[in-house]
């Protein structure tokens, strides 16, 4: 998983719809994004978070403040504003959680119980499961009552957890071998249905501890899962039959205040709307602009918002656009370019690529795997696109050539972590992917008008 998380549940696909062909100019703009301008709303985020326990996370009073900041700044560019409720389960940790081997305990820092997990104190024999965990077969001979220990693969961690438990096992334990203390993930499963032992997700030096003379584990996690609500930010300009959509997750981490992931994108979509106000849209036209809650959660606010279209709704999308994490310090221009997504997105990949290259810049197109917001969008049939700027990803000796920065290191050390803070954020490599998505906007709008 990169940027976010996948979905659960796949939705239907409304007949596939095309978009207008690729110019090769852009319409001229007398306006731009600044990167003073995206500093001040990733400032006024990091003091939201650091008066809310660090976080912004969906659930929480952080996430609330953050909403009534963003609302208010799209009122006072002119938009219209609404804040619907979304419920959806939330998860907190409510006491104590570890994980002991062998008598030795290993404490937050080095392990976090992973959302969804249920709640649970389990003892059992480590089962290092050998495959990718990612198939039945690979639990064949764990023994019942075992914990499962399982590293990362190329499917879900929630396929992982939910074949350990389907196989016998009372607890699980994801392993990240590339994370020290401190730095050690916490991934979503994504929904609680299925989910009735405890999980945690842990570090390398749990890894090395779990070693053959291990004989027992003992897994604690205090957490709950409930009941909760958010709210999406829906923001509107202009009144035509027909528009173009963009959008970027609002809410944090668990564990850090996300002003990169995905504060950057926030700001950058307040700074194109200001923009597009200026600018003006074309008469017929229509600008939505959302903010979505629970995207940590596995997209929750966008999935309600699609979810609610009914066929006119989706039919009026001409184009959805997503930004999520573009101003990673060690970073990477990339275009969305998932091979699966609708008839027109391929178009919209294109006109980016038009749009750097005109410009001298480096770009490549990057497959998401629908992980982020635009998943849903994809999902009914509307095409899609976006920017992003790296998460986990390792930059290669010709990336840091092409882009500068660190070779063999990731593009954003801060992913999920508590030092995802302002001075996390690269302001150049945002502005210039702002300003890139603000292009395409004014040339998408402008091609709905035609």
């Amino acid at each position: 998983m990169v940027a976010g998380c996948g979905s659960v549940q796949a939705l239907p696909a409304e007949t596939p719809r095309t978009s207008v062909p690729p110019r090769v100019q852009f319409p001229p703009l007398d306006v731009s994004v600044q990167a003073d301008a995206l500093r001040g709303h990733l400032e006024a985020l990091q003091a939201i978070a650091d008066e809310h326990d660090g976080i912004r996370a969906a659930g929480t009073a952080g996430y609330e403040a953050s909403v009534d900041y963003v609302a208010a700044q799209m009122r006072e560019l002119g938009f219209r504003v609404e804040t619907p409720q979304v419920a959806f389960t939330g998860f907190r940790e409510t006491g104590e959680n570890f994980l002991a081997v062998d008598g030795r305990t290993f404490t937050s820092g080095d392990i976090h119980p992973v959302i969804y997990s249920a709640p649970g104190d389990v003892h059992g024999a480590p089962y290092r499961v050998a495959g990718t965990g990612c198939g039945s077969a690979d639990f064949n001979g764990m023994p019942a009552g075992a914990v499962a220990v399982v590293a990362g693969g190329p499917c879900l961690r929630r396929d992982q957890v939910v074949n350990a438990e389907q196989a016998g096992a009372v607890g699980a334990v994801l392993i990240y071998r590339d994370r020290e203390a401190g730095q050690v993930l916490r991934p979503t499963l994504l929904s609680p249905d299925g989910i009735d032992i405890p999980v945690i997700s842990a570090s390398k030096a749990v890894d090395e501890a779990i070693d053959g003379s291990v004989s027992e584990l003992h897994l604690k996690a205090e957490v709950e899962r409930g009941s909760a609500t958010l709210r999406n930010v829906i923001a509107e300009l202009g009144d035509g039959p027909r528009e173009v959509m963009l959008g970027a997750h609002l809410d944090s981490v668990l564990d850090g205040p996300g002003i990169n992931d995905n504060g950057s994108g926030v700001a950058s979509l307040i700074e194109i709307a200001r923009a597009v106000a200026r600018h003006g849209l074309p008469a017929e036209t229509k600008l939505r602009i959302a903010f979505w809650g629970g995207e940590e959660f596995g997209d929750v606010g966008s999935g309600d918002y699609v979810k609610g279209l009914d066929e006119a709704g989706r039919a009026a999308i001409a184009a959805y656009l997503n930004l999520d994490m573009v101003g990673s310090p060690n970073g990477i221009n990339f275009i969305y370019a998932d091979p699966e997504a609708p008839r027109g997105s391929g178009e919209i990949t294109i006109d980016f690529e038009v749009y750097f290259a005109s410009r001298k810049q480096p770009a490549e197109r990057e497959n998401l795997n629908g992980a982020s917001d635009h998943y849903w969008f994809s999902a009914v049939g509307i095409p899609v696109g976006g920017l992003f700027s790296g998460a986990r990803e390792v930059k290669t000796a010709e990336q840091a050539a092409a882009y500068g920065g660190e070779a063999n290191a990731p593009t954003d050390p801060c992913y999920h972590l508590a030092c995802d803070r302002v001075e996390n954020v690269d302001f150049d490599r945002a502005t210039t992917l702002a300003n890139a998505a603000l292009a395409e906007t004014v040339r998408l709008v402008t091609a709905v008008d035609r």
